[in-house]
């Protein structure tokens, strides 16, 4: 366990659970731990390495941050296997399975003159329309367990407002057509899906008069608090490709 962890477990007391991004932040730092002693027993490639840092990095709940432990073995022999962490297999059983039958095909929603909103843990239907004509409509994905492959987004705004929120680390293709109004995406992390099936949503529609607007955000998280975000996760990327230059230098 890390300095850092032990002080932040003695500042919140016996007892006391901490807040849900102290304990992500917590989660991360423990899971790079792991990643950079399974590097250092040659159990991962260079290339395979900086992936699942990124995956860290970018990871804004405990579901996300479980996929950069996916694939590695917890057992076996002690000299082959990695560090028989405990919370690489808690973070291994994270990755939520949304069942196929569970995702309906279409959803819509319509704030006329008012605001209609999709937030928390729900699961968005294969096509969702939202239509914000003179109100506003607020479609967190922050929190909502997509299935696997495309979730497409239709949102149309007259004289009104679409927020969307997505977390770090989601695949978002976002392509749409303004009227004296602006449709645009936050710039974020946007790295493609590490597999065919892997969800991802598509963002069109249009905005007349009005705004679409697409934003990157840990749950919970204000716009001031995502930009101090991006700037200290640009300091630890920085951190960790000279961590895996240092550790293949020493493995040649």
């Amino acid at each position: 366990m890390s300095a850092r962890k032990r002080g932040g477990d003695a500042m919140r007391g016996p007892g006391s659970a901490p807040d849900p991004e102290t304990a992500l932040a917590e989660a991360k730092e423990e899971s790079i731990d792991v990643l950079a002693e399974c590097f250092a027993r040659d159990m991962l490639t260079v290339e395979d390495f900086e992936r699942r840092v990124s995956i860290v990095h970018a990871a804004g709940t405990m579901p996300e941050l479980a996929k950069a432990v996916d694939g590695i073995r917890t057992g076996g022999p002690a000299d082959s296997s990695p560090p028989r962490s405990a919370s690489v297999e808690a973070l291994q059983r994270m990755t939520p399975d949304v069942p196929a039958g569970r995702v309906r095909a279409n959803d819509r929603a319509v704030a006329l003159f008012g605001e209609t909103k999709r937030m928390g843990r729900w699961i968005p239907a294969r096509q969702n329309t939202f239509v914000a004509a003179l109100g506003s409509a607020v479609v967190d994905l922050r929190e909502a367990l997509l299935g696997p492959g495309e979730c497409r987004i239709q949102a149309v705004a007259f004289m009104g407002s679409v927020e969307i929120l997505v977390p770090p680390g989601l695949h978002v293709q976002c392509a749409g057509s303004a009227i004296l109004g602006s449709f645009g995406e936050q710039p974020g992390d946007r790295a493609a899906p590490l597999d065919p099936d892997a969800p991802f949503v598509r963002i069109d529609g249009l905005a007349v008069l009005g705004s679409v607007e697409v934003h990157s955000r840990h749950p919970g998280e204000s716009k001031k608090q995502a930009r101090r975000r991006l700037r200290r996760e640009k300091k630890e990327g920085r951190r960790a490709r000279k961590l895996a230059e240092r550790e293949a230098r020493r493995l040649r």
